[in-house]
């Protein structure tokens, strides 16, 4: 018995330092943000967390002392091999979590859930964002980690995994007991609620909180609720939630039509991760995106414009059907739920358009072909239209190729079209064909000189246009898919994060260098679009027109488990995860219901298709 009970202890204290070990894995590995934070909040991140490593570990001196509990009754050598292959086994699994993790957080500002899963169905494309050179130091650290972790397990507990069958059967009472008071850490606490993650949050700063997060528990509970969608998102009775959701939208007076004729040709460009941080007109770097800096003063420039999430699946849906992007979801996913969806691409089809989608890519990464299809474009252009020589992207086809493909049809298009462009080129790992203009071999300068790159594209394609026949019947609507945390290496739950552009422009437009100072979303384009193309866009519940003269001015994002609501007076950031807000700059109530009461209707919408 006395055997057993040592290689219960033994095991007990190697997982709780496994873990332990983690959390020191994942601060070093974001030493960016972690030297931001003195020792001592670190330290406590490391003291709260302790309930998740407990929590963990307990799991897992459950599943052993089962185990060395059968191995009271009999068959001990072959339950010492069980134990053995089991705990090998999840040491180097888990190796490979917990440096997933940090390369997901490096790049996500979020800890490893079941969202990589979405994408398994496209392992290429998943791949593509990540160098060769980085992927070589994630398996070098991985095998690193768990040869580690492999060695100490040899060296401090198989030697006294090593019984024998000569023990009373009566032993087999107590283990189980023992074994059965492992409850006690995995729950947390004695109370009737289980521990969270939310759990071990102690700090008014997120990255704390997130360092004090297992992430191994946290892939563990993530994978346990991937099919479960109850709604958490229940903030007051739905009735008072419909009733301030409706007064966001209401009376927002008529619009001012701004277009030279009634239906134009339309191109809209969605700009890989542009983020405002790094346009000039919008208060960002100078010189980054020097030709989108000089047309913003050739149209309607939007600068209070907010992406709906943080993935390109989400600001997908967000432009194309003026749905909101989901805090712990992805509605492209869902093909069943999308089908019920309003896209902008049919309304417009109602009167002769003819509507194609360009992206360099794999169009069914993501599900974005299910969706595409179902927003009733009649010709998808991906890198399969294109020769092996110019897909010479880890994505696909570079900007600069698309860019021509999209000139050339519209040259040969009969109007009125709609041509949507995705570009791909400003995506990690940010390899450009060009020579390297922002130099540095850090994120912020890498991810900067590929939008430089992008930019160059971009104005390329606008300047050939305004010289063409058919400039002067085109309005191009430009907006990125969603922000990024370079440059400034902004957190999740940072506005700025958030804040990219819209701008209006093309020959098709009656007004220049005009600016629109109202709080957007890309939901918003929807509405504002289809209302100067003469269009109804009562469909798209959750777009506003940014033109119409009684518009409510204000922004809705969500992030992993949390919103954002932003107006001119208000700044309020929610974690749900905490259940408290993790920025606010305004004190009124009447904004804290609208923000919950908006994430409320749009949640339970979500359920209901």
């Amino acid at each position: 018995m006395r055997e057993r009970l040592t290689a219960f202890l033994r095991l007990f204290i190697f997982w709780f330092s496994y873990f332990i070990s983690a959390r020191i894995f994942f601060t070093v590995y974001e030493v960016s943000l972690t030297r931001k934070y003195a020792f001592s909040e670190i330290l406590l991140a490391f003291l709260h967390g302790s309930r998740l490593d407990l929590s963990a570990t307990g799991y897992f001196l459950m599943l052993n002392g089962l185990i060395l509990t059968l191995s009271i009754i009999g068959g001990a050598n072959v339950f010492r091999k069980i134990i053995l292959g089991i705990n090998r086994f999840f040491i180097a699994l888990f190796a490979l979590v917990i440096v997933g993790d940090a390369e997901i957080y490096r790049n996500w500002g979020s800890h490893l859930d079941s969202t990589p899963l979405m994408y398994l169905n496209t392992p290429k494309e998943m791949l593509a964002s990540t160098s060769a050179g980085r992927w070589v130091l994630l398996f070098a650290l991985i095998f690193s980690f768990a040869g580690l972790w492999l060695y100490l397990f040899k060296k401090f507990v198989s030697p006294k995994v090593n019984f024998s069958n000569a023990v009373r059967y009566t032993y087999a009472l107590p283990m189980l007991l023992l074994t059965g008071a492992m409850i006690l850490p995995v729950r947390g606490s004695l109370g009737i609620a289980p521990i969270n993650t939310g759990s071990v949050y102690f700090s008014k700063d997120l990255y704390p909180n997130h360092v004090a997060v297992n992430s191994v528990w946290n892939f563990l509970y993530s994978l346990k609720k991937l099919r479960k969608m109850d709604p958490p998102y229940r903030f007051m009775p739905n009735e008072k939630a419909d009733s301030l959701f409706h007064n966001l939208y209401a009376h927002q007076g008529s619009t001012k039509h701004l277009l030279k004729t009634e239906h134009p040709n339309v191109v809209l460009i969605l700009l890989e991760s542009f983020t405002a941080k790094m346009i000039e007109p919008l208060g960002g770097v100078p010189g980054i995106t020097p030709n989108l800096n000089r047309w913003c003063h050739n149209g309607i420039l939007f600068d209070h414009i907010y992406a709906s999430g943080d993935r390109s699946a989400k600001g997908i849906v967000a432009v194309v059907s003026g749905f909101p992007a989901q805090p712990t979801a992805s509605i492209i996913k869902l093909p069943q739920k999308t089908q019920l969806l309003p896209f902008i691409s049919r309304e417009m089809k109602t009167v002769g358009y003819n509507c194609s989608y360009y992206y360099g890519g794999n169009v069914d990464f993501a599900n974005m072909r299910s969706y595409i299809t179902l927003a009733g474009f009649d010709t998808i252009v991906s890198k399969k239209d294109f020769p092996e020589k110019d897909c010479n992207s880890k994505w696909g086809v570079h900007d600069h190729i698309m860019f021509k493909r999209l000139y050339d049809d519209i040259s040969k298009s009969k109007g009125p079209f709609f041509k949507m462009l995705f570009t791909l080129s400003s995506h990690e790992p940010f390899d450009v064909p060009m020579k390297t203009v922002i130099k540095g071999n850090d994120e912020a300068s890498k991810f900067m000189n590929s939008a430089y790159y992008t930019d160059k594209c971009l104005g390329a394609f606008l300047d050939s246009a305004r010289k063409s026949s058919w400039w002067n019947n085109t309005l191009i609507v430009m907006v990125a898919d969603h922000g990024h945390p370079q440059p400034g290496n902004s957190l999740p739950t940072d506005p700025l994060k958030y804040h990219i552009p819209l701008l209006f422009t093309g020959g098709a437009l009656a007004v220049t260098d005009t600016v629109v100072h109202t709080y957007g979303s890309q939901t918003d384009i929807a509405a504002t679009l289809l209302h100067q193309l003469s269009l109804n866009a009562n469909q798209f519940r959750y777009s506003k027109d940014l033109l119409a003269d009684s518009t409510k001015s204000f922004s809705f994002f969500a992030f992993n488990n949390g919103f954002g609501f932003l107006s001119d007076s208000a700044t309020r950031v929610f974690d749900n995860t905490a259940k408290e807000y993790v920025t606010l700059k305004d004190s009124t109530k009447e904004n804290d219901a609208f923000g919950k009461a908006y994430l409320q209707v749009m949640w339970n919408d979500f359920l209901n298709k």
